[in-house]
């Protein structure tokens, strides 16, 4: 039987929208406030306190891997704080050195938790059963029910705030080339050597199946993003007509 790829590619393509959008939704979220106040600390502010949720999420998960690892781990800081030039950071936790597994698990728990936590409050929040479809025309409808669910736009915000806040930064992806590198020498020689063995396809099915809960996640993600960058373009273009400033927006 023929390997079913779809949730992989599913997947990678709704990682890079997600990508994608989620830098446009950061920088102009601070470019409307930039507008309307003048001031890069207000910016700041706004934009921390409106992903607070997700900044909780994202240190806390940090936190808890390392904890679970057995890897030193400082207090969590939280708050909007200047590293260089205009890059903010909303928050922080000082990790001790560890071997590059253990640092790629911790730097990836924050996508892993803000994952697990958008399909809880889909299939808890909103009733969406996380499972993938061709079927675009239903979309639509099955997005607009969500909006009919109590406290929906309580769930919209939760995952907005987690969402946006849970991709890994610069510093939680520095252990992943080592590591790559060494699983990919390992599995080289080991199919060199041995091939791949039958129970590796049963595997390889579970693994897809997990993408496909991952892909539902970054698409559901990805859709409200663009929902929200979609109004958000359209108020600073307003605002910046009614009051004449404009934000120059470069390469970060």
């Amino acid at each position: 039987m023929a390997t079913n790829w779809t949730p992989l590619l599913w997947l990678v393509a709704a990682l890079v929208v997600l990508w994608l959008v989620q830098r446009q939704v950061h920088s102009h979220i601070e470019g409307l406030v930039l507008v309307v106040t003048a001031s890069s600390d207000a910016a700041a502010l706004a934009h921390f306190l409106l992903l607070l949720p997700g900044v909780v999420v994202h240190e806390g998960s940090h936190w808890l891997a390392a904890r679970l690892l057995g890897v030193r781990v400082s207090p969590i800081s939280i708050g909007p704080q200047r590293k260089r030039g205009r890059q903010m950071r909303f928050g922080s936790v000082q990790i001790a050195r560890a071997d590059p597994l253990r640092e790629s698990l911790i730097g990836l728990a924050p996508l892993i938790g803000g994952t697990a936590l958008v399909l809880l409050i889909a299939r808890w929040g909103f009733g969406l059963l996380p499972t993938l479809s061709a079927d675009l025309d239903a979309w639509p409808s099955r997005l607009w029910a969500c909006l009919r669910a109590p406290d929906a736009w309580l769930w919209v915000y939760l995952v907005f705030a987690i969402s946006n806040a849970m991709l890994p930064s610069a510093s939680d992806r520095r252990p992943w080339r080592t590591l790559a590198v060494y699983l990919a020498l390992v599995l080289a020689v080991a199919y060199a050597l041995l091939g791949l063995p039958p129970i590796w396809g049963a595997w390889l099915t579970r693994g897809l199946h997990l993408l496909s809960y991952l892909a539902f996640a970054f698409s559901l993600t990805a859709l409200l993003d663009v929902a929200v960058l979609l109004p958000l373009l359209l108020i600073e273009w307003l605002a910046s007509r009614l009051t004449g400033r404009r934000v120059q927006y470069g390469n970060k």
